[in-house]
């Protein structure tokens, strides 16, 4: 038998079992990130299709390449190095466009940050200038962040049981897993242990600007 559609919800790997004792296979983890980037274009807009086709393929023949869009509609290509981008836009252009020319930009290389202390309250205004939204950053501890990377806490798991580990687990006792809603986003990527929690009260609508 086979399984049709799975390959829009297991971008990399992923285990399908009825087998309640069934053993998962692991994501496997990487001592290097994917933090230099290149945007791909196409020279023929005609050839604009494969290439959004050949960016899935690649994402998912690759455990260590990390493709993605920008808000500006780039296509953007992050790899472990310079020779590593090279052998994936090759396969890219010779194995999943069929030979279709695309243009490459210059590598560049993303310098990550983060922060050791609260932030400042900072305000940004939505487009029609009615909503005033105020936040602050503060770092997780290591406690909150190892249980990220074992799996005790994830972004897929279900939302009850999510919440009763972070209401409860001592590393954790937040007030906004009460509410489950109130946790917008996990990131990086939606799987990383950087998490953007709503600590509004009484605010009426506030999800429709949560986008």
């Amino acid at each position: 038998c086979g399984l049709i559609g799975v390959d829009q919800y297991l971008v990399k790997s992923g285990t399908i079992t009825d087998c309640e004792t069934a053993c998962c296979i692991k994501t496997m983890r990487f001592t290097v990130s994917p933090v230099v980037r290149v945007a791909v274009s196409v020279k023929n807009s005609s050839d604009l299709p494969k290439l959004v086709e050949g960016l899935k393929k690649l994402s998912k023949s690759d455990p260590m390449v990390r493709c993605e869009t920008t808000e500006a509609g780039e296509h953007i290509i992050a790899g472990c190095g310079e020779l590593h981008l090279e052998i994936c836009l090759k396969d890219l252009a010779d194995d999943f466009m069929k030979g279709a020319p695309i243009h490459t930009s210059e590598p560049v290389v993303t310098f990550c940050e983060t922060i050791t202390k609260e932030s400042s309250e900072v305000l940004s205004k939505s487009a029609n200038k009615h909503n005033r939204l105020f936040a602050t950053a503060m770092p997780l501890s290591d406690e909150i962040c190892a249980l990220f990377d074992e799996n005790v806490v994830t972004p897929g798991m279900d939302v009850k049981e999510r919440s009763k580990i972070l209401r409860e687990h001592p590393a954790f006792g937040w007030e906004e897993a009460a509410t489950p809603q109130k946790i917008w986003c996990f990131g990086d990527d939606g799987i990383g242990p950087n998490v953007v929690t709503e600590r509004t009260v009484g605010v009426a609508y506030l999800t429709e600007i949560k986008d």
